[in-house]
Formats: C-alpha cells, structure tokens, sequence
C-alpha cells in the first residue's frame, strides 16, 4: 500500500516538475537563411560567374540573327527563289539553335540552384540543431501565421553557418 502511495506522489511531483518546466520554442525565416547566408552568397556568385558568359553568348547569337532578320526582310524582294529559301531556312535554323541553347542554359542554372539549395538546406539544418541544442530549445518552427519577435532565431543560425562555413575553409 506504502508503495503505491509513493509512486503515486513522484508521479505527481514529475507533473507538477514538467508543468513548471518553460517549453523554449524558436522560429527560423528560411527566405532569410536562403537569401543571407554565407552559403548562399557564395554560390549565387559563383552561378554568376559560370553562367553569365553563356548568357552573353546567347545574346550576341540573337542580335545576330535579328540582324540577319532586317538584313533579310530589307533584301527580301531582290533575291532569287532558291537563295530567298535558303536564307530563311538558315534564319529558321538559327532561332531554333537560340531556342535550345536558351532552354539549355535554364536547365542547368534550374539544376546548379536545386544542388545549391540542397547544400544550403543541409547546412541550416545542422546550424538549427547547434543553435536549437546550445539554447535548449524545445521546439524550432519554419513556418508560422504569428511569430513574437523574441522567438526568431535566424540571426543566431545565421551566425551559426557562418562560423561553420567559416571552419570549412
């Protein structure tokens, strides 16, 4: 019977504990992490630097072949039947080469950004749970219809992969 009565009364002291116990829940804005960190920064750079020279490949072919276009359309009326054809399969011929190439260059940034937010998506989780342990939180959301401003944690993540990213150098 004493026993019981004990068990019953720890019982009741480990409610009235955990009760007391404050729950620590934190916020994390993921635009933030994928607009901020260092990471981030970087590889929008080094996109920059790998893509820009196909994309200016790709302009100059289409002021090329806008000026082929005028060129064509001002000498339209004074070519010969076989060479008024070849022009304009050749014109066709070089918008469908811009058009592959356009949709190419879109395929591999869509590609380059998808394995960067994967990177990214890695590294802030582990930054979320150094922080998330370090502080004792609970619980850490990444969406929220109301957050109180004392809940947001991201600068703290931020700082976090910084350090990290800092490390991996």
């Amino acid at each position: 019977m004493t026993h019981r009565l004990l068990v019953a009364c720890l019982l009741a002291l480990w409610v009235t504990w955990s009760a007391a116990q404050e729950t620590r829940i934190g916020y994390i804005d993921t635009r933030r992490i994928e607009n901020e960190s260092a990471l981030s920064v970087r590889a929008l750079e080094a996109m920059k630097k790998e893509f820009t020279p196909r994309e200016q490949q790709i302009i100059e072919f289409q002021k090329q072949i806008t000026a082929d276009k005028e060129r064509f359309d001002k000498e339209r009326d004074k070519l010969p039947q076989a060479e008024l054809q070849s022009r304009a399969n050749a014109l066709t011929g070089m918008m469908r080469k811009s058009d592959q190439m356009t949709l190419a260059l879109s395929e591999d940034i869509e590609r380059r950004r998808r394995e960067i937010l994967g990177k990214l998506s890695s590294e802030a989780r582990a930054a979320v749970k150094a922080v998330a342990e370090a502080g004792k939180f609970d619980l850490v959301l990444e969406q929220a219809t109301y957050i109180r401003p004392g809940m947001d944690i991201t600068d703290q993540v931020l700082k976090e992969m910084a350090k990290r990213s800092g490390a991996a150098k």
